[in-house]
């Protein structure tokens, strides 16, 4: 397969990410990868006290537009064949993107010769 394909992500499940995305005020979103598909989604929401008094947590508006989010995770997903994307958000906004490469050895043995 070649690596810089990615079909990872239909446009029907990027769009329900955005979703998931705009719901995220403080937290993670974890896409996991296996044979360049995104095989998992992980989400996690951390809760500051002051936070359960705004009810109008989210994604703000001034952030990144829904376009410019989707191309950065289609990038950051792009030839990943096992790992994970992480979306790192702080107050409604994307801070970071950390992307994971996992690289499998089938014939790589350990220090006792054994295979890890």
């Amino acid at each position: 397969m070649n690596k810089s394909v990615n079909p990872g992500l239909d446009p029907a499940t990027l769009e329900g990410l955005i979703q998931l995305v705009k719901k995220t005020y403080h937290g993670q979103i974890v896409l996991i990868t296996q044979n360049f598909r995104v095989v998992q989604v992980e989400r996690k929401e951390n809760f500051n006290p002051e936070d359960l008094l705004d009810r109008n947590l989210g994604l703000k508006t001034e952030g990144l537009k829904a376009q410019a989010l989707k191309d950065k995770i289609t990038q950051a997903l792009k030839g990943l064949e096992f790992g994970q994307v992480i979306l790192v958000f702080k107050k409604g906004r994307l801070s970071q993107i950390e992307r994971l490469q996992k690289e499998r050895f089938s014939d790589t043995q350990g220090l006792s010769g054994d295979g890890i």
